[in-house]
């Protein structure tokens, strides 16, 4: 049994179980005395579990906590394995060898479930099972939270996941991605692209601007979906670069434009919460800006809904200041997150962009075109510009225009161009 290995013992204060230093001493204890005993190693979290200590409390939470570390320790125990509390919320279990592994749903949901009184007990288990230790201990559980990151996290049942060779290769992918981002960067293999976006208000659609995207051209794995690699980043902090990056080409563009067409069309770049934090963020922009000789209301900055509720104070901050330094701000992805009225009454901004759930569902006199319709009064109240996005048909658009939405953009009018395909809407527009 792996708990037998004989050490003074280090124990986590609130679930009495193993600290996570205690509980990987001893697993290293007993890989060295079973060289040849499969081993199989298990994380399990409580998907968001920081609800709970909102709605009830710290106190409820910290007795939910117990109650998950009793049952990973008598579950260890009945497999000759052991169990620690290794952060917040999630615990590590280190059994022998199994087959199926149903019996962690059943027995740890069963036993929450009656302490919480509902069913929807939202555990998440990872698995990574090693019967021949060709990993290190930490390999196995590093693959056993990717396994149970991977479980969705906006699920309301309890299920596992066991890291296989899919989720191997998946992880070899991504950190060959993140390995050659500098590579990407230095050799241009990311492209901007420009989704034009059209003033509806007239008598007829009129281009006004365009929203940049990013494609990626990778030299060994061809196109890699942005909706992959942007996340990513994301995760991994690199995103700052990449969006540095867009930034200056998209400002070089501007330029190049304004020069070829004696007119300047605005573009709208994003901007991720990571940007909005750093110190010399503010500065960077109007370096871009300068350098390029174009003005600070060219270059339109998308912020996401929800990077406005973290830590709301300081970005309410730095978006005052981009206005005040004459940039147009933005908020994209509205209604995607934990959209409310009153955030549009106490936070800076110019212009709302819709999220494309909003749009693909609307039909006269419908629910959703009825909150449309509450969203675009309420924003013309405060003076926003209204942007929807996702605009795929006729139908679609008319109800936008009649309702009195400023901006459209989508593939009813056009899917994302390249520069050279975006330069020909501007010479139709300079005729």
């Amino acid at each position: 049994m792996i708990g037998r290995v004989k050490r003074p013992t280090a124990l986590d204060p609130l679930t009495g179980l193993y600290s996570k230093e205690q509980f990987f001493s001893r697993a290293t204890e007993y890989d060295k005395s079973h060289p040849h005993q499969g081993v199989d190693a298990i994380v399990l979290n409580y998907n968001k579990f920081h609800l709970i200590n909102e709605l009830y409390g710290r106190g409820y939470g910290d007795k939910v906590l117990c109650a998950i570390g009793d049952c990973v320790n008598k579950t260890a125990k009945e497999h000759n394995g052991i169990a620690c509390r290794y952060d917040a919320d999630i615990f590590y279990m280190y059994i022998n060898h199994q087959d199926n592994y149903d019996f962690l749903i059943s027995q740890v949901s069963s036993e929450l479930a009656s302490i919480m009184n509902t069913p929807d007990t939202r555990i998440r288990i990872g698995i990574y099972p090693d019967t021949s230790m060709a990993a290190s201990l930490q390999q196995r559980f590093d693959r056993a939270i990717q396994a149970c990151n991977s479980v969705t996290k906006n699920g309301h049942s309890s299920t596992y996941e066991i890291y296989d060779e899919k989720m191997h290769k998946r992880e070899l992918y991504e950190a060959m991605l993140i390995d050659s981002i500098g590579d990407a960067l230095n050799e241009n293999q990311f492209k901007l692209v420009f989704q034009p976006k059209y003033n509806i208000l007239g008598e007829k659609p009129k281009l006004s601007s365009a929203e940049v995207l990013i494609r990626w051209q990778h030299p060994d794995f061809g196109d890699v979906r942005p909706d992959f690699f942007i996340p990513l980043f994301e995760e991994n902090g690199l995103i700052r670069q990449l969006d540095r990056y867009v930034w200056r080409e998209a400002a070089k563009q501007i330029r190049i434009w304004r020069d070829e067409f004696g007119y300047t069309i605005p573009v709208s770049v994003n901007v991720s919460r990571v940007d909005i934090f750093d110190l010399d963020f503010l500065s960077y922009l109007k370096q871009i800006v300068e350098e390029n000789g174009i003005e600070t209301k060219d270059l339109h900055l998308e912020i996401t809904e929800t990077a406005y509720t973290d830590n709301v104070d300081q970005i309410v901050g730095v978006v005052k200041e981009l206005q005040k330094a004459g940039f147009m701000v933005e908020m994209d992805d509205f209604g995607k997150g934990y959209s409310s009225f009153n955030m549009l009454t106490t936070l800076p901004l110019d212009a709302l962009k819709l999220d494309i759930g909003f749009i693909k569902d609307i039909a006269e006199n419908n629910k959703e075109m009825n909150l449309l319709d509450c969203i675009l009064k309420i924003a013309k109240l405060l003076n926003l510009t209204v942007i929807a996005e996702g605009v795929e048909n006729a139908k679609q658009y008319l109800l936008l225009k009649n309702a009195g939405c400023d901006e459209i953009q989508g593939y009813y009018f056009s899917k994302p161009l390249d520069s050279g395909a975006f330069e020909s809407l501007l010479q139709q527009k300079a005729i």
